[in-house]
């Protein structure tokens, strides 16, 4: 191959790092550069190998051959251009959500995609999609549970919920679901809204990869960068939110099946 695809690959190779990273200005700028690079990759075997090795020796690992570049994350949680929590939370500072509104819509997301610990070892490609609608089921469980806990609770009896966990939960509560009028600006936050900046930004990092095989349906799947993430920066929220929500569900199926068996019983 001659130095002119040594240049070609390494430039598919850039502009797809900016395009894995949400940087829109970069993509907008080489839209036109872009689609000759990703047709070139898809029909020239030879070229297809180069920046196959390119990839190689930088550490990072094919997700995704798209029409705006390639879909590209880190082999590691050790690579050089691996997402860290610390790279998310500098592009969370600056959005307008607040920190009790962000902790449980995360612990949400996290507890959808590893609801068990060994989760957090499994093979991303085997943990499977998830969407709004389960971020927000889970949302209403923690929410039940914590409003279950708070009427049962006396105040000598000791508080198994963390304070931090307890916050969240009642500013939580103070949203709705959806906003009444989504079109209005300034309406407010509500759960979908919430959910849907997050899983935004999680995908601008390369956390997640966000995939529309049915249309109108988006759906998430976890990249191996957030789930390295995720295990090595572990917090105690998200194993907190996590029991809290397990449990709500247990609870939930114990009733269920008593409810069952007697209607068993009357019939």
């Amino acid at each position: 191959m001659d130095k002119n695809s040594f240049y070609d690959a390494t430039r598919l190779i850039y502009l797809s790092l900016a395009y894995s990273s949400g940087n829109k200005r970069i993509g907008t700028q080489n839209s036109t550069e872009m689609t000759e690079l990703i047709q070139r990759f898809q029909s020239e075997s030879a070229f297809r190998e180069m920046v196959d090795a390119g990839l190689r020796g930088m550490e990072l690992r094919l997700l995704a051959v798209a029409d705006n570049g390639l879909r590209l994350s880190a082999r590691s949680a050790d690579s050089f251009f691996a997402t860290t929590l610390t790279d998310y939370g500098k592009l969370m500072a600056r959005t307008d959500l607040k920190a009790a509104e962000v902790l449980p819509v995360h612990c949400a997301i996290a507890s959808a995609f590893f609801p068990a610990e060994s989760d957090l070892d499994a093979p991303v490609e085997d943990l499977g999609a998830i969407a709004v609608a389960d971020v927000i089921d889970i949302l209403r469980r923690f929410a039940r549970a914590e409003v279950r806990t708070e009427a049962s609770r006396s105040d000598d009896a000791d508080d198994p919920v963390h304070p931090q966990v307890k916050t969240v939960a009642r500013r939580l509560l103070e949203l709705p679901e959806e906003n009444p009028d989504q079109r209005r600006a300034g309406a407010g936050s509500s759960w979908v809204d919430l959910i849907g900046r997050i899983l935004e930004h999680m995908v601008e990092t390369g956390y997640l990869l966000a995939f529309e095989e049915t249309p109108g349906t988006v759906e998430y799947r976890p990249t191996p960068a957030y789930q390295s993430a995720l295990r090595e920066g572990i917090v105690y929220s998200f194993h907190a939110f996590r029991d809290l929500v397990s449990e709500e569900q247990r609870r939930q199926d114990a009733a269920q099946s008593v409810e069952d068996e007697s209607d068993v019983s009357t019939q």
